[in-house]
């Protein structure tokens, strides 16, 4: 069996609404489609020869409200596909997200973002109105106790909270949901020391600067311990990634060679990180935020109306 990769993603949105957007999203990653089926909700299209493999086949079932999405070799014979499929079914999704995200709200058949399945239980009803906020975190201590009562606060004025202990289900793909909050139309990032040394949580607000309007769509709550208003502390995590990476450079050069590809995309990782770290930074500490200890004693009065004026506003 050729190699593969499929996943089902849910959106309350109306069917033909959804294709038209399926559509454009694989146009608009250069796949080639060969046929589009609206009675049967089927697109099914193609990816030309690469280095990683002699092509793929893309398929898009979009049916109640859930858009399928299955990227597979075209030779049948194909084992490893480097990732390939995977990288085509969330390339699709990330296309087809950011259409998404761009549609004005109040319309009767769309919403702003997507609906998290895993969290709600159910898959959403055509039409249903959504608001939801991602929230990017360090799991642990002040961090996480903060994004629970955050949770409630916005929970009481209808808004969700995306955030990945409730969105992301046993071996669900952590890579595909960090990409999902980059994409996010808004995001909360509780930003503390131990933030800003994750990989995790660094490589999601790296996503999210990626997608762009960074400032219009990151809302920052800064702890206590996160030194970034002075350049010489904004240093000091420049300096805390440069020794990542060289600590995982020189362990590498006492194995082989061979086989090394996870390792080396976590040093390119790193170097990515160590890149646009002092930048990020720089803008967060630029930007007017709350303490934790005012945001809690207006149960989060001002991030909410932030976060709500957003999610009403037409972008």
């Amino acid at each position: 069996m050729a190699a593969k990769h499929e996943e089902t993603r849910h959106y309350a949105l109306a069917t033909a609404l959804l294709f038209e957007g399926g559509r454009a999203a694989l146009s608009d990653c250069g796949f080639t489609i060969e046929r589009a089926l609206p009675d049967e909700g089927r697109i099914e299209a193609s990816a030309g020869v690469n280095w990683k493999s002699f092509g793929e086949d893309i398929e898009l079932t979009v049916r109640d409200g859930a858009v399928h999405a299955r990227s597979s070799c075209k030779v049948s014979t194909t084992v490893f596909d480097f990732g390939r499929n995977r990288q085509n079914v969330e390339a699709v999704f990330r296309a087809l997200e950011s259409s998404l995200a761009r549609l004005p709200a109040g319309r009767p058949d769309t919403i702003v973002g997507v609906v998290p399945a895993a969290a709600t239980g159910r898959a959403p009803v055509p039409g249903e109105l959504t608001r939801e906020v991602f929230v990017s975190y360090a799991w642990g201590g002040e961090s996480e106790a903060l994004v629970e009562r955050l949770e409630r606060a916005f929970a009481e004025h209808g808004i969700t909270v995306v955030r990945d202990k409730q969105a992301l289900g046993y071996k669900a793909d952590i890579r595909a949901f960090m990409e999902r909050l980059g994409g996010g139309r808004c995001v909360i990032a509780v930003i503390g020391d131990k933030y800003l040394r994750s990989p995790h949580c660094m490589f999601e607000l790296m996503r999210v600067a990626a997608q762009g309007n960074f400032q219009d769509r990151v809302f920052p709550v800064l702890l206590d311990d996160a030194k970034i208003h002075r350049s010489v502390d904004r240093v000091r995590y420049v300096q805390h990634w440069e020794a990542e990476i060289r600590e995982l450079d020189e362990a590498l050069k006492t194995v082989s060679a061979a086989d090394l590809k996870g390792f080396r995309e976590d040093i390119d990782r790193y170097a990515e990180i160590r890149r646009t770290i002092a930048e990020l930074t720089s803008i967060l500490g630029n930007m007017n935020t709350l303490s934790p200890q005012m945001h809690s004693e207006s149960d989060f009065a001002a991030l909410v109306a932030a976060v709500s004026a957003k999610l009403g506003a037409q972008d």
